[in-house]
């Protein structure tokens, strides 16, 4: 008979690796002194490192749901992203750079009092001549 490819793999993902090891633990644990595999090093230390994993990864499932939705009511509160919504940072900020220009009018620069970054180096617009009617 022909020898099979044998792989016995090692989950990469947290959660089946975790899975993985409280089985081997709780095995090695109930064989006690029995057990194949008493004589890996430091062996009685996995179920502590476990624990630790196993809290750690919940905990850092729990902060990335918390940041996924940090990120959403920031986005909503600045008006980021898709068109300009009414009573948000981006709204208000637009409206008085808006408002500033008006009075401002030929003396853009003074925008800079209130914190704009002001390019005087882009070339101003120019509207097309107006055909004769």
């Amino acid at each position: 008979m022909a020898k099979k490819n044998l792989r016995v793999g090692i989950p990469g993902n947290a959660d089946d690796l975790i899975k993985l090891a409280e089985a081997i633990d709780v095995k090695n644990t109930a064989l006690g002194d029995a057990s194949p595999v008493k004589s890996v090093k430091a062996i009685a230390n996995l179920g502590a490192k476990v624990a630790v994993g196993k809290t750690k990864n919940n905990l850092a499932k729990q902060l990335a749901k918390d940041a996924e939705k940090a990120t959403q009511d920031r986005e909503l509160a600045l008006g980021q992203g898709g068109q300009l919504r009414e009573e948000t940072v981006r709204y208000w900020v637009t409206a008085v750079r808006d408002v500033l220009l008006g009075i401002n009018k030929g003396n853009e620069q003074a925008l800079g009092d209130w914190g704009f970054t002001v390019n005087t180096s882009a070339p101003a617009k120019k509207n097309p001549p107006t055909p004769p009617a």
